[in-house]
């Protein structure tokens, strides 16, 4: 029996890992988890936003570390990475060492901030006040280049459209994920 290559979604905040990774797993009828829902059961709490309120973001990124090494422990066909877990040096190590497929959904600032404006206000600021797009500029300058230097492949979600970047997606999984790896 042979398990597909994991493939790892990885992002800033509202590219469209958990959306586009849950219709790829369901379309290819195979296994979807999103690192955030790992790391909500890691803490006990109920959402992203307690833990940063409660514990603080040194606590969540905790979370995601543990979260990261139980799921490579079992790795579903396709994981949603949170939009900081990549810059955990360790989780970054992982993800090098794991022989997962790293792809980085990218997309410029202006739709980022679009998107973020439409969702997402149960989530934590990252960086207090400042409003949303000083925090989209910032967070996109500082983790840019890591998810370049991780992925495998970048899909240009804003420019592709949510169709056409889950069919890169699709072809990407079965040119490179698909024959997979035999089973453990």
């Amino acid at each position: 029996m042979v398990n597909p290559t994991p493939m790892i979604l990885i992002g800033l905040r509202a590219a469209g890992k958990t959306t586009l990774g849950r219709e790829l797993a369901d379309g290819l009828q195979i296994r979807f988890q999103d690192l955030d829902d790992l790391a909500l059961t890691e803490s006990g709490a109920a959402s992203v936003a307690e833990v940063f309120v409660e514990s603080g973001e040194p606590a969540w990124r905790q979370a995601e570390q543990q979260a990261f090494a139980f799921w490579l422990a079992s790795p579903s066909a396709v994981l949603a990475c949170g939009g900081g877990a990549p810059c955990i040096p360790e989780i970054r190590n992982l993800m090098h060492s794991s022989g997962a497929c790293v792809v980085y959904l990218h997309a410029g600032v202006d739709a980022l901030v679009a998107r973020r404006e439409r969702q997402d206000h149960d989530r934590p600021a990252l960086f207090g006040a400042g409003g949303l797009r000083e925090e989209v500029v910032r967070t996109y300058a500082e983790r840019d280049a890591i998810f370049r230097d991780l992925a495998h492949h970048i899909v240009e979600v804003d420019v592709q459209g949510a169709k056409d970047s889950l069919a890169s997606l699709r072809r990407i999984f079965k040119e490179e994920c698909s024959e997979g790896r035999p089973a453990t």
